[in-house]
């Protein structure tokens, strides 16, 4: 019997009968799926002529296909079954149909709505297909298996071309219509494109596989994720130039088996040595593919042309008990050749799943804070007109996911779009959904928005099952349609993930920082022609990201800086670059050179004996007097606390064997540690209004030490981590800004800005680590300098200390700022005239500088001056040289000396924000005698000594020297624009101005002169009350408009205290290109703390007016 049925084919009738019955109940219910859902597809394969296609009716008749018959073929596996079926749909043949069937029978019909043209000019055509009718033989393979549902792989093919036959009526419909197919050449065109498509996918020998397994399992759809692959990619050896012919901006590409991208690495600028310390996440279906890994060039006018490539089999990854590959050297072929290699780490996390035990229970997947969502946009009801055309876009934390097709002129389309992202923290993911109508000419307007946390949609869900939300406005109002959206979550547990790999886009705790002093460069590339000469400073950038930077020494090509810079450090695979780089004022900064600082070269790791997650901590180190090249510089690493994983007793010193210091309720003591590395964590921000923005962070620096990506809308979702190193707690401040996407470190514009001192940020996290809370969240502050009110920033953060760290002297933050000098009086002078006196005046000069000369007093050896007060701005208190020199003012003869001193600004006779009395002995000259007595009065600042660039946490560096009597009070003050928003000259680091020129750069410049004539004789009297300030206009208002507000207590005998200060861009609180012309609110003093200063201000743009009212 066996034997008949391989050999013989045999008719199955009692199928067909069956599926004559199933058919009536099943047609219906496909033919209205496919109506209601075949427009989600049709969108796709949309030809350019074509506006809109929709299908109208859709039947394939009262008749179903047969199995005309079946023969078996012998397999050698008891498991499998493989057979040849003969099948046909035939609608059009009642040779074996009832009188019933016939008296009832339907036929195949599709409609469909083509509209050409586009807008108002389209027009609706009705396309008909009928008389179907189809015909083959295939093999069909089944693989069963013991369990549910026993079929495991279906594998089917056509043993020959099939035949097939249709009925295209595209204009006149089913009663004048034309049949299309009968134009010679266009049925055999159109029956050969389809043999051209099935063909390579099942044409014998070519086989259709069906996972049946998987399909119930939910694991069949391939673009479905079922694990994450965590890739931090660090460097490539030096690209050979003979490889490439062109500049080199390289990026790697992530691809499996030439399929889709998987994601890629930010672009290298114009380098043969790129170093990214990046680290990827790329969703994969599972461990069977080749990941590719592409190195490429970025060209801005041409197509990105591919360098080299290396290949990974992920079968590796498998074959590892941790799914964890470290410090691999991939080879990267060009033209079949090897070129170099790429170092990267790889690990593995699967898709937590629901594990079956032996006593037939199951085990829950394990929960997940991270793991990868799938967001699915179904549809869409109720939108409005028939004329609309709408689309759904998708940003999960402010990057686009999901971008739908546009249905033409469709209030309710079905989308059914997915698209999956990997969640670090799923308490961090924010949602935004807008649905948008498709115009031509304009920008396409939001139709409504909806949007939400995921933590908070999983929760509504629990309430809403079927996923319909309502639509918003921006505004918050109330919009017309609803939008049903689904979402999956599979748990990842990547636990420890951030311990074993590193790079940007995963955080790693700093294990120290590196301290850089760069000296000279020797012979620089000119890349200024004959214009003249480049304008140098050093970068050093961690991957992409730069870290910190030197002050830029103009038209030089041997410079020398001097300086010092801190970089945190997190794994000693995390390389650093030193690039000298040429500051041009309008075009992008120009590369002159560049040398790799290696990690592994100065940190020295060491490891305990734990046979299992040792304890690893790093020692001192350093790399002295190193010339790499034409750059010569000192790197030190100096490694932070490392504390014991895990001991039952509380350690009394970390690994190095430092001491650790406690609080009495036994918590590591941070604020004893005055110098480490702040973590600062951007969660996100709320803007006022809708901004295309990022984040800087600055730390007792004046340029940024991290950025965060761009991104745009009105709720900035970061996420983001970031550090930089402390000098000192006690005077350090941590400043957050943000800046338009389309500005850079050579603009000053901000929306807005956060700041405040370390030692409060310490005690914030020493209180929350008190109450054991780990601050995940964040804490939301108010953002300043916006321009209406309502910005807010959440933020979180984390300070990690430095051990045996001793801050040289010269570069404490008390060592800059600016030196504000009273001249008192002097005593028992040298007479220069017959008649016993002298006309004393003095001269005062800073590193050989003259910074001021005070007035004249007539006719005396014990002169006493009034109002004499000046400030100079000092780089360096320590190697900062201050004297005096004292005249005998003569018209006739010439100035006589009457003796000179000097004095040392290092030691006790300047303290920080203290003034103090000191007398200065005179010597020098024969016979001289006596002393001058000044006050000092010195305030650590950041000092900008940058072309263009002002910042929050520093004012700008401008010297004097003119004769005047003048004052200038400056504090160390924190404001959205420094003292000195107008820019020093282009040609000079460190201005010298005159007293006019001054006054259009330094708004800190006041005339006492001018004031003194002012404030009367001092003997009036107040009384308890308000006092309102009129200033009645400001004309010629041009460029960065520096707005400063100063409230001092007045002394008449003495210097008048500061009670608290603010400084603002006039352009910060007014936005005229915004209608923003008028601005009423109360804006707050520095220090914080010292009250708040209520400010009216109009504008009135035809005469470029502003009127200012301020009640105080």
């Amino acid at each position: 019997m066996l034997q008949f049925l391989e050999q013989d084919k045999e008719s199955v009738e009692w199928l067909n009968s069956f599926l004559q019955k199933f058919w009536v109940i099943f047609e219906p219910v496909m033919s209205a799926y496919v109506i209601d859902n075949i427009d989600t597809y049709l969108v796709d394969y949309l030809p350019g002529f074509l506006d809109s296609v929709r299908l109208t009716t859709f039947t394939l008749g009262t008749k179903p296909f047969r199995v005309e018959s079946v023969r078996m073929l012998p397999e050698p596996g008891p498991d499998t079954v493989t057979m040849d079926w003969i099948v046909s749909f035939k609608p059009n043949d009642i040779s074996d149909m009832t009188r019933k069937q016939v008296e009832h029978k339907v036929n195949p019909k599709v409609m469909l709505t083509i509209r050409l043209g586009k807008g108002m000019v389209g027009a609706g055509i009705p396309v008909l297909v009928e008389d179907m009718s189809f015909q083959g033989a295939m093999r069909i393979k089944l693989k069963f298996m013991s369990n549910f549902p026993h079929v495991k792989m279906v594998e089917a093919c056509f043993l020959k071309k099939p035949h097939f036959d249709y009925v295209l009526k595209p204009i006149g419909g089913e009663t004048f219509g034309l049949d299309v197919t009968n134009i010679p050449g266009l049925q055999s065109f159109v029956r050969d494109q389809v043999h051209a498509i099935l063909g390579p996918m099942m044409y014998y020998p070519n086989v259709f596989s069906f996972d049946v397994e998987k399909f119930f399992s939910g694991e069949l759809d391939i673009t479905q994720a079922n694990g994450v692959l965590a890739v931090t990619v660090y460097s490539t050896t030096t690209i050979n130039s003979r490889d490439v012919s062109w500049t080199v901006n390289p990026y790697i590409r992530f691809y499996l088996d030439k399929a889709q991208e998987l994601g890629r690495t930010s672009v290298q600028e114009n380098t043969l040595d790129p170093r990214w310390n990046e680290t990827h996440f790329l969703m994969l279906n599972s461990l069977t593919s080749t990941l590719s890994l592409e190195l490429r060039n970025q060209s801005s006018g041409t197509k990105d042309r591919r360098i080299a490539r290396a290949h990974f089999e992920l079968k590796e990854l498998d074959e590892d008990d941790d799914y964890s590959l470290q410090d691999m050297d991939l080879d990267l072929r060009h033209n079949g050749k090897p070129i170099g290699q790429i170092k990267v780490d790889m690990r593995y996390m699967p898709v937590s799943k629901p594990i079956p035990r032996d006593d037939g229970t199951v085990e829950p997947a394990a929960e997940s804070n991270s793991g990868i969502l799938r967001f699915t946009v179904h549809e869409c009801r109720k939108l409005g007109s028939m004329r609309l055309n709408p689309y759904v876009r998708v940003t999960i934390n402010g990057a686009e996911r999901i971008n739908t097709p546009i249905f033409k002129r469709n209030p309710n389309p079905k989308f059914e779009r997915s698209g999956e992202v990997v969640v670090l923290d799923q308490t961090a993911v924010f949602i935004r959904v807008e649905v948008k109508d498709s115009i031509s000419l304009a920008e396409d307007p939001i139709i409504g928005v909806w949007r939400s946390y995921l933590v908070d949609m999983i929760q509504d869900m629990d309430n809403n099952p079927d996923g319909w939300w309502d639509l918003a406005l921006d505004n918050g109002n109330k919009a017309m349609g609803r939008i049903r959206l689904g979402f999956q979550w599979k748990p990842v547990v990547m636990t420890g993930l951030s311990e074993a790999m590193g790079g940007r886009g995963l955080y790693m705790p700093p294990i120290g920082v590196v301290r850089l002093t760069f000296w000279p460069a020797r012979d620089l590339k000119n890349v200024d022609g004959v214009a003249g000469k480049s304008d140098p400073y050093v970068r050093v950038l961690s991957g992409s990201q730069i870290r910190t930077r030197t002050e830029v020494i103009d038209n030089n090509l041997d410079p020398e800086w001097g300086e010092t810079q801190y970089v945190p450090i997190h794994s000693n695979k995390e390389d650093l670059k030193l690039e000298v780089m040429d500051w041009n004022a309008k075009t992008k900064d120009k590369s002159l050179g560049f040398t790799t600082l290696r990690m592994v070269d100065l940190v020295k790791q060491c490891t305990g004996n734990q046979p299992k997650n040792p304890d690893k901590w790093y020692e001192y180190s350093s790399d002295r007097n190193t010339a790499k090249g034409e750059l010569q510089y000192t790197a030190e690493f100096h490694p932070t606390l490392a504390l014991p994983r895990r001991q039952a007793e509380l350690p009394t010193a970390d690994l190095h064997g430092v001491p650790i210091r406690y609080t009495p309720d036994d918590i590591v003591d941070l604020s004893v540690y005055n110098s480490g590395v702040l973590t600062v964590k951007i969660h996100e921000v709320k803007m006022p209004t809708v901004s295309h923005a990022y984040c800087q962070i600055l730390i007792d620096a004046l340029m940024p030490q991290f950025q965060t990506q761009k991104l745009k809308g009105r709720t900035l979702t970061f996420n983001e981590t970031g550090d930089a190193f402390v000098k000192e707690a006690d005077f350090s401040r941590v400043a957050i800004e943000i800046k338009p996407a389309d500005s850079d470190d050579k603009d000053d514009l901000k929306l807005g800005y956060w700041v405040d001192q370390v030692t409060n940020i310490v005690r914030r996290i020493q209180s929350n680590r008190r109450s054991g809370d780990e601050d995940e969240e964040g804490e939301w502050f108010q953002l300043l300098g916006t321009t209406i009110p309502g910005g807010w920033i959440r933020l979180s953060f984390d300070y990690t200390p430095l051990v045996n760290f001793t801050l040289n002297p010269d570069e404490s933050l008390d060592n800059q700022g600016q030196l504000t000098v009273t001249l008192l009086d002097a005593k028992e002078l040298m007479a220069a005239d017959k008649s016993g006196t002298s006309d004393p005046y003095v001269v005062f000069t800073v590193n050989g500088e003259r910074v001021h000369k005070s007035a004249t007093i007539k006719k005396t050896i014990n002169p006493a001056w009034k109002n004499e007060t000046f400030t100079v701005p000092i780089q360096s208190r320590v190697t900062a040289s201050f004297r005096i020199e004292v005249f005998d003012w003569n018209q006739f003869l010439g100035d006589t000396p009457l003796g000179s001193g000097g004095i040392s600004i290092r030691g006790d006779f300047v303290e920080s924000f203290v003034a103090k009395q000191v007398r200065i002995p005179l010597d020098g000259v024969a016979g001289v005698s006596g002393h001058v007595r000044v006050r000092f009065l010195w305030q650590p600042q950041l000092l900008i000594r940058k072309k263009t660039h002002t910042s929050i946490l520093g004012t700008t560096t401008v010297n004097m020297n003119t004769s005047t009597n003048s004052s200038s009070s400056s504090s160390n003050m924190l404001s959205p624009t420094s003292a000195a928003t107008m820019r020093p000259s282009p040609t000079s680091a460190s201005s010298i101005v005159s007293m006019q020129d001054r006054r259009s750069i330094d708004t800190m410049s006041i005339n006492e002169d001018a004031l003194a004539a002012q404030q009367g004789d001092g003997t009036a009297t107040g009384m308890d009350g308000t006092a309102t300030v009129q200033l009645i206009e400001a004309r010629n208002l041009r460029g960065p408009t520096p707005l400063n507000i100063k409230v001092k207590d007045y002394n008449r005998f003495s210097t008048s205290v500061e009670l608290g200060q603010c400084q603002w861009n006039l352009w910060d609180l007014l936005r005229p290109q915004d209608q923003v012309t008028s601005v009423d609110r109360w804006l707050p003093l520095y220090p914080t703390g010292h009250g708040e200063i209520h400010v009216r201000i109009d504008f009135s743009g035809l005469v470029n007016n502003c009127t200012f009212f301020i009640c105080a």
